[in-house]
């Protein structure tokens, strides 16, 4: 129930997001909106050399808990402790404004390709107290990672020195980075790593729109925007300007459907979405919250109560993204430890020699006409494929994850 909601959520929310950045050029509202105030706040993210963003659940345990009995979805103390707990924060920062980033073209589609190897970024998922479980960061080209086993025991209730185990007979480096410590790496070393042994070809180029099918998406979001949705300005909360964004949801879900249909010719992905709005998609209005501070956005919440009927009056269950301008660019950590490319064969190895379910076989190799299958739809590529298969993943384990990544 809480993931679904989430991913509903945050399918809301994004749409929010993207088709609000229409609204300047409609040009049809003259005075200071609400409409006029959610598009100058969205331009303000294109012009800064950085951006950030913290996704969290906004609530107590105790609330959680008490969702979770109001929807009948039984949530327990350790779960819900660990869902008010957990945060995820990615952050982004540039040489240059952001709206002037570029795609590569030496960019391919390959697992760590950037977008632009001027561009930094950052992910990182944090526990209790926002220690980190998890970071990621990509500098100038070059990978950093580590992770905290103890600290994902301890916000599942696990015992930290069972789940720490999982380290052993992988090589130190490795190790050591599910401990903490920071290693670093050539996403290029990886790529080519778990790629030795697969079966020829090359990855296939991301598909990409042609310029008139991008016009036609455009339109197409804009006319939605001035349609479903809207704008209503609450005033003043906590010092921010507070404004309410409204859309009828299974007729938003249907017209976004409808919008792209067209580009599945070119982005086949997109074929295997539904041609109406599913029968879970409430057949009502929801409503996000933005908050303005100096005409900038700064957050925006979500009530997932909104998206289940048995939740009544007082069990809201707030998504939050907080948004930042202009933060600190995304740093290289000091003090990593190289992964070469023995140690990164090392984990291959081991992992395929363990299997993915843990009996010691690995898994079958896939054929070429699997290969093709699994990257039909565009979810993943060649190399992609075969580093799971190389990580023990069969066919039909594969398969399932292309179905939930497209």
């Amino acid at each position: 129930m809480i993931r679904r909601s989430a991913r509903t959520a945050l399918a809301a929310a994004a749409c929010g997001a993207v088709l609000a950045t229409g609204v300047a050029a409609c040009g049809t509202v003259q005075q200071l909106s609400a409409a006029d105030k959610v598009s100058k706040a969205f331009k303000t993210f294109g012009s800064a050399k950085s951006f950030s963003a913290k996704l969290s659940v906004d609530a107590t345990p105790a609330q959680i808990e008490a969702f979770g009995a109001a929807t009948g979805e039984e949530i327990d103390k350790d779960s819900a402790a660990a869902l008010s707990a957990v945060s995820l924060a990615i952050a982004f920062s540039a040489d240059k404004p952001l709206k002037d980033v570029k795609p590569s073209k030496s960019a391919g589609s390959g697992a760590g390709s950037a977008a632009d190897p001027s561009v930094s970024a950052s992910y990182t998922l944090s526990g209790k107290g926002g220690a980190p479980l998890l970071e990621l960061r990509q500098v100038g080209g070059r990978a950093y990672a580590r992770g905290d086993l103890a600290g994902f025991a301890h916000l599942a209730g696990e015992n930290a020195a069972e789940v720490e185990g999982l380290a052993e007979g992988l090589p130190a480096v490795l190790g050591n980075a599910l401990k903490g410590q920071w290693v670093a790496f050539d996403t290029k070393t990886v790529e080519g790593t778990a790629g030795t042994g697969a079966a020829g070809g090359s990855a296939s180029a991301a598909p990409t729109l042609a310029p008139s099918a991008s016009a036609h998406l455009d339109a197409s979001l804009r006319s939605i925007l001035t349609q479903d949705l809207s704008f209503e300005d609450k005033g003043k909360q906590d010092g921010k300007d507070r404004i309410t964004v409204t859309a009828p949801a299974r007729k938003l879900a249907d017209d976004l459907l409808k919008a792209v249909e067209p580009l599945a010719k070119d982005v086949p992905s997109l074929a295997k979405l539904p041609k109406s709005a599913p029968t879970d998609v409430p057949d009502r209005p929801l409503a996000l919250d933005l908050y303005l501070d100096g005409g900038a956005l700064s957050a925006v919440t979500f009530d997932l109560a909104q998206l289940a009927e048995k939740a009544g009056p007082g069990t809201p269950l707030p998504l939050r993204i907080a948004f930042g301008h202009d933060t600190p660019a995304v740093q290289a950590p000091s003090g990593a430890t190289e992964l070469t490319a023995g140690d990164i064969s090392g984990l291959f190895d081991g992992l395929a020699g363990g299997g993915a379910d843990g009996t010691g076989a690995p898994a079958t190799p896939l054929t070429d006409a699997q290969v093709k299958e699994l990257t039909r739809n565009g979810a993943m590529n060649e190399e992609q494929v075969r580093l799971y298969n190389s990580m023990g993943l069969d066919y039909q384990d594969i398969k399932d994850l292309a179905d939930l990544k497209s």
